[in-house]
């Protein structure tokens, strides 16, 4: 474990967070006007919004990124929103965000307690898996590919303030050519919570992927109380959420936490659209306005698969004549134009990224069209077995699909996404399939992800049209005369058939979903059987890491092999290293030479000028080597190197001293 936080640390690093999630979002969805369930689905991702502004604003006008500053601007934001509201509500333009409440199915009290429930226990599995699958070690270091970047991320805010777009990369990429632009409110959270609590940051890292599954849930249930659904539907639409093994738990299991949460987030998009379109005022268009924004912040492509999820929604109201495209797109306009305005140093740092020296390269995936046609319908892409039961939920969703009322237009949706999945899935070589999966690299496990989101919606359908037809089925005809005794045996339906599921399933698959994300810390049976990725970042490495931070000189760079778990040095002690990602695309022109030549120390006057640019002392050899990356040419041979001290060893990694 690479620190002794204990269990009550975890714990208020998990509660911090939850706190960063709902609190501004909450304040900001109140002054804006929402209520009910939208105000708490949207209070996550305005929560980001918050964030994802404030600290790239705020690093613009000089201020560093803090709990202070952070709550200073989430006050900022609630009185705008509020003055903006208050002001216009008067006028044609202006009302109420709450006016769009859905009103086709009133819900009972019971059945709101019978949602949240739902939600909550989404939220319970969702913590339970990612805790099982460090083993109990909630301190337990990511192994995968990006999680170092993030960490380090995270560790760079907390420690300079700098909440800007450019200063997370800036400890990979540092030099003449600068740092590479990338969106930052999942790590501006992170840093919240590491302010809060001291935690260590792979402690604050498994803090905020806990949850993860659970903020995925509640968007689904709201989405569909939002459109008038039965409380069966929402309820279940929030445990199959928590299900799905390749809607979110694939994702954390490759490392992929910021795009687990757009995923969990986009939903809220489609939410947002629907209640400008029904009740055209400015507090909606805020409302909507925000939302995309916080899309925005929080991962670069999930306002483009919001768009694409929403895209259904819009061309269903047109043709059933509920809105006319003219009309609707010029309403649009003033949301995208000031949209635009508020998220412009995003827009523009995806911009330069995009046409930067940081290259594409997309995964091509070429996997048998049947294949990908039987993983996606039978909930089966990367683990061991099917899951049959959501399978079999999705068939009477689809056979039932007729009953789905205002929410059809999640069928268009299933099949725009099931499409999109079997052109990246089957033909992810083609150049034009390369270029409209561009956002998503390409790659199958985000496209998949995504699939889930109207396929889930379409699953929980059939699921609350088993338990309507299990109630009437049971309620006889005396009990018919009764309403009394008809609510009696919904309820008794509802939870036979939920309890069925979840003993049939085990936890709603929480054991085959804990198996798939300890992944993500090398705890895998594969994994540890030496049949998959072999561990980067090992207990020893991390032991030496920490001897590392006592050995540093202030200011110092490390040279080490970006190959190896060294790479986490700056996020487990805050020593900055030369390398800090596995990552060696346009690396820093110092540390390419290192890299290639340090070995040529005595002999080469470039590498010593190198070593004095980057103020390096010690050099810090791990053993656990990425697959596929072998041991930088520049650090081999060390171990007799007269200008280099052995200052602390063990049984995987060796710090070296500069002598001359």
């Amino acid at each position: 474990m690479p620190s002794l936080d204990p269990l009550w640390l975890s714990a208020a690093s998990v509660g911090a967070y939850l706190t960063v999630l709902f609190g501004p979002g909450l304040l900001l969805g109140l002054a804006a006007g929402i209520r009910g369930w939208a105000l708490t689905a949207m209070a996550p991702l305005l929560s980001y919004t918050v964030l994802g502004l404030s600290g790239p604003y705020l690093h613009e006008v000089g201020l560093p990124f803090n709990v202070v500053m952070a709550l200073a601007a989430t006050l900022v934001f609630t009185a705008v929103v509020f003055a903006v509201r208050v002001a216009t509500n008067r006028t044609r333009f202006g009302g109420s965000a709450a006016s769009s409440a859905p009103t086709a199915l009133a819900w009972s009290r019971n059945a709101h307690i019978a949602v949240i429930a739902c939600v909550v226990a989404a939220f319970a599995v969702s913590i339970i898996v990612v805790a099982g699958a460090t083993g109990g070690a909630l301190d337990a270091v990511f192994q995968r590919w990006d999680p170092v970047f993030h960490a380090n991320g995270i560790r760079y805010i907390t420690e300079t303030g700098d909440g800007g777009l450019y200063g997370v990369s800036s400890v990979n990429r540092y030099g003449p050519q600068g740092s590479l632009f990338y969106p930052n409110a999942y790590h501006l959270a992170g840093a919240l919570v590491q302010l809060m609590t001291g935690a260590s940051i792979p402690v604050v890292l498994n803090a905020i992927t806990m949850p993860l599954t659970g903020i995925f849930a509640l968007s689904m249930a709201a989405l569909v109380r939002e459109f008038g659904g039965r409380a069966m539907f929402a309820g279940g639409a929030a445990l199959l959420a928590a299900a799905i093994t390749y809607a979110m738990h694939e994702s954390i299991a490759n490392g992929l936490a910021p795009f687990a949460l757009s995923v969990a987030l986009t939903p809220l998009g489609a939410m947002a659209l629907h209640r400008f379109l029904r009740t055209p005022n400015i507090a909606n268009g805020l409302v909507l306005l925000l939302a995309a924004a916080g899309l925005l912040s929080v991962h670069s492509s999930a306002l483009f698969a919001a768009v694409l999820l929403s895209a259904p929604l819009l061309v269903r109201r047109w043709l059933r004549g509920e809105g006319k495209p003219r009309a609707d797109l010029l309403r649009l306009a003033p949301v995208v134009a000031v949209g635009g305005l508020l998220t412009l140093p995003h827009l523009l740092g995806a911009l330069s990224h995009a046409n930067g020296d940081y290259t594409y390269e997309p995964w091509a995936s070429n996997m048998p069209l049947s294949e990908a046609l039987w993983s996606l319908a039978l909930f089966w892409h990367n683990q061991d077995n099917p899951q049959l039961l959501l399978a079999g939920l999705l068939l009477i969703g689809v056979i039932r699909f007729r009953t789905l009322g205002p929410l059809r237009w999640v069928g268009s949706a299933a099949l725009l996404f099931g499409v999109f999945w079997v052109l990246v899935a089957s033909y992810g070589g083609l150049d034009w399939v390369v270029a409209i999966s561009r956002p998503w690299w390409n790659d199958r496990f985000r496209i998949i992800a995504l699939a889930a989101i109207p396929l889930c919606l379409i699953a929980a359908h059939g699921l609350a049209e088993t338990q309507r037809w299990l109630a009437r089925l049971t309620t006889s005809n005396i009990i018919r005369r009764h309403p009394q005794g008809t609510t009696v045996t919904g309820v008794l339906a509802a939870v036979v058939l939920l309890v069925t599921v979840g003993v049939a399933t085990k936890g709603f698959y929480a054991t085959t979903n804990t198996t798939i994300v300890a992944h993500a810390y090398h705890k895998k049976p594969e994994d540890r059987a030496g049949l998959a990725q072999p561990i980067t970042v090992s207990q020893a490495e991390l032991t030496a890491m920490r001897k590392m931070a006592e050995l540093a000189v202030p200011g110092e760079r490390v040279l080490n092999d970006r190959a190896d778990g060294s790479v986490w040095l700056y996020a487990i002690t805050g020593v900055k290293s030369v390398a800090a990602h596995f990552d060696d695309k346009v690396p820093p022109p110092d540390a390419k030479y290192l890299a290639e030549h340090f070995n040529e120390y005595e002999t080469d006057p470039e590498v010593r000028a190198a070593v004095d640019r980057l103020n390096v002392h010690h050099v810090f050899i791990g053993s656990g080597l990425w697959p596929g990356l072998g041991r930088a040419p520049g650090l081999t041979g060390l171990a007799d190197a007269d200008y280099l001290d052995v200052v602390y060893r063990n049984s995987d990694a060796v710090i070296y001293r500069i002598t001359r």
